[in-house]
């Protein structure tokens, strides 16, 4: 009996590690914020990429030109998204990593932190447009919010 509540309790742990029990309802109206390696972060531009199979998503704390494949800044949030209107818990699964849906905070040119506690929204997505908003939590890296984009063609 010992065995198996040693077991039960290992599993709920393990599963609340697992999206960390976010819901849709906890994301922000407004455009996503939190902090990256601790400072405060405040997303001012999104270039979002059809790559044929998902969206290609990073957002940046500065403006950038539309569809500009080459942007770049000291901190971004990267992450790709189904092109499909549905709830996404964050979470990684290193035996099957089709299966997983991650958030990358770019705390400095060369440093992330990848966040698997959290939950991806696609709100609603359109051949030009999509609505995404996003929770996650990871170190000293918060990120909460809702962001509209257009979707730019990629190379395939």
């Amino acid at each position: 009996m010992k065995i198996r509540l040693g077991i039960f309790a290992l599993g709920t742990t393990l599963l609340a590690a697992c999206g960390g029990g976010f819901s849709v309802d906890d994301i922000e109206d407004h455009a996503p914020q939190g902090t990256v390696a601790g400072a405060s972060w405040t997303m001012k531009s999104a270039v979002v990429t059809d790559d044929g199979e998902r969206l290609s998503v990073s957002l940046f704390p500065v403006e950038v030109t539309a569809c500009d494949a080459f942007a770049s800044s000291d901190t971004e949030i990267l992450f790709s998204a189904p092109k499909k209107a549905g709830e996404y818990p964050l979470k990684l699964e290193l035996t099957d990593l089709n299966g997983s849906q991650t958030i990358t905070f770019v705390t400095a040119p060369g440093q992330n932190v990848v966040a698997s506690e959290g939950i991806l929204n696609v709100e609603s997505i359109s051949a030009e447009k999509v609505t995404i908003g996003l929770l996650a939590e990871a170190d000293e890296n918060t990120i909460n919010g809702r962001f509209t984009s257009s979707i730019c063609q990629g190379t395939n």
